[in-house]
C-alpha cells in the first residue's frame, strides 16, 4: 500500500497563530511515517504560505521572517484538477520563470491545524472546497457557525440545549457612545447585575477575555475585546462554576471521548493557563526542541471519577447532539458551564479544531483511542467524504441558457 500524501496546514492570519504552530507540531510527530508522507506547510502572517522539511524544527522560527526563503513558496489554487500545492517559489532556485510550468505536489488529504480567523471560521475550507480537496475539519458552514459564539449558542437553544443569556455589543456601537452602549446591556435580560463575562465572539484560546465587576471594568472589558474582534458577546458570569469538555469524533458515526474538568486560576481559564503554566514544556521530537504541549498540558481531571455519572451522562448527550445540527466533522472540542449551586448545565462552545485536537480526552476514553489512530480515523474519514461528495451530480448540461 502507498503512502498518503498528507498536508498539515498550520500558522495562519490569527492572533492564534503561535497555538496553531503548537498543535501542528504535536499533530505531525504523532503521525505514522509507516502510513503518510508529511508536507508541513505554514502561512505567514502575511498569508504566504510555505512547504519545507525546515519547517519541523522549532529553532526555524526563531528567524523570522528572514528564515522563510530557504523554503519553497506555494499556494494552493481553486482548481479541482491540479490536486495538490503549487510552488510559487523555489527555495533552490529561486522565482519560477512564467515560461517553465509550476512544479504541483500531490496531496492526498489536507489537515488544518488552525485556531481562530482565517483558518478554524470556514474560510481555509472553502478553499479546499473549491480545489475538490479531501480535508479533515468542519465544513464551510459547520465551522463558521461554530466559531461565532453567539450564532452557535442561538442554533444550541433553538434544539432544547440549555445557554446562558447573552448579548452581542459591536466594535461601532461602543465606540459611538460608550455610555448608552454600557446601560443596554444591563438592561439586558439576565445581564442586569455583576459580575459579567466578556469575550470576542470569533476567537478562541482564552484571548481577549475578561470578567467585570464594575461599569468601568466593562468598558475596560469591551475595549480589550475590540483589540482582536469587531463583536463581543457579554454573559453573566456563573459564580460557582465547573467548566466540563468532551469531544467527538466523526469517524464511521459520531462518537464522544470521555468528560474533562479544566483547572483555571481564577475560575475561568486564562490564555496563561492553558499555554504558559509551569510544566507546560516538555522534550519533544523536534531537533533539540522544548516546546509547549499547547492544551495537552493544561492542570485538568480527565474522566473524573467525582463527577456523576448523570451529568456526565447529559454533557454526552448535548455533545452529541449539537455535533449531529451542526454537521460536525473531524474532532471538534464541546464545552459546557455547570452551575454548582443548582446543577444547571449550559452549552458554552464548540471548538471545530480544538487544541491539540483534543488527543488527550480520546487516549483516556474506553477503549482507548491513542493519537497516531485518532490521526488515522481523521484521515480516513475525510477520504470518503470527498468520495461521497463525488457522487452527487454536478454538470446538468445547457438548458436555460439556450432556450
Amino acid at each position: 500500500m502507498s503512502k498518503k500524501n498528507v498536508c498539515v496546514l498550520f500558522g495562519g492570519r490569527s492572533v492564534e497563530h503561535e497555538i496553531s504552530m503548537i498543535t501542528a507540531i504535536q499533530y505531525i510527530e504523532a503521525m505514522d511515517r509507516e502510513l503518510y508522507n508529511v508536507i508541513p506547510v505554514y502561512i505567514a502572517h502575511s498569508g504566504k504560505w510555505y512547504m519545507g522539511d525546515k519547517l519541523l524544527n522549532k529553532q526555524f522560527y526563531r528567524k523570522l521572517p528572514s528564515c522563510l526563503s530557504e523554503v519553497d513558496e506555494v499556494t494552493l489554487l481553486p482548481d479541482p484538477t491540479v490536486q495538490g500545492l503549487t510552488v510559487v517559489r523555489s527555495a533552490a532556485s529561486g522565482l519560477l520563470s512564467r515560461f517553465k510550468k509550476p512544479e504541483v505536489v500531490p496531496v492526498d488529504v489536507y489537515v488544518p491545524a488552525f485556531h481562530g480567523t482565517y483558518g478554524e471560521d470556514g474560510c481555509i475550507q472553502g478553499l479546499l472546497e473549491l480545489a475538490d480537496a479531501a480535508y479533515a475539519s468542519c465544513d464551510v458552514l459547520s465551522s463558521a457557525v461554530a466559531m461565532n459564539k453567539y450564532i452557535c449558542k442561538v442554533i444550541a437553544g433553538h434544539h432544547d440545549v440549555p445557554v446562558l443569556p447573552s448579548r452581542l455589543v459591536t466594535r461601532d456601537e461602543f465606540r459611538a457612545n460608550v455610555s448608552e452602549t454600557r446601560t443596554k446591556v444591563l438592561n439586558s435580560e439576565g445581564l442586569g447585575n455583576y459580575p459579567l463575562f466578556i469575550k470576542p465572539v470569533h476567537l478562541g484560546s482564552s484571548i481577549g477575555i475578561g470578567k467585570a465587576t464594575s461599569d468601568a471594568e466593562l468598558d475596560a472589558a469591551l475595549a480589550e475585546v475590540f483589540k482582536y474582534d469587531d463583536t463581543a458577546i457579554v454573559e453573566p458570569c456563573v459564580k460557582d462554576i465547573m467548566e466540563i469538555n468532551i469531544s467527538v469524533m466523526d469517524s464511521e458515526d459520531l462518537t464522544a471521548s470521555v468528560t474533562e474538568i479544566p483547572v483555571g486560576t481564577d475560575g475561568v481559564l486564562s490564555y496563561e493557563d492553558k499555554y504558559l503554566k509551569e510544566g507546560a514544556g516538555k522534550k519533544g521530537k523536534l531537533q533539540g526542541a522544548q516546546e509547549s504541549q499547547g492544551m495537552a498540558s493544561l492542570s485538568r481531571s480527565i474522566d473524573p471519577e467525582h463527577l456523576s455519572d448523570d451529568i456526565k451522562k447529559v454533557v454526552t448527550g448535548y455533545a452529541l447532539k449539537l455535533a449531529k445540527i451542526l454537521g460536525a466533522s473531524g474532532v471538534g472540542r464541546f464545552d459546557f458551564i455547570v452551575n454548582n449551586s443548582d446543577g444547571s448545565i449550559y452549552f458554552n462552545e464548540l471548538n471545530p479544531i480544538p487544541g491539540s485536537f483534543a488527543f488527550y480526552l480520546w487516549e483516556k476514553s474506553k477503549p482507548p483511542v491513542i493519537y497516531p489512530q485518532l490521526i488515522n480515523k481523521m484521515i480516513d474519514r475525510a477520504l470518503e467524504r470527498k468520495a461521497n461528495k463525488a457522487q452527487y451530480e454536478k454538470d446538468t448540461g445547457f438548458k436555460a441558457l439556450f432556450n
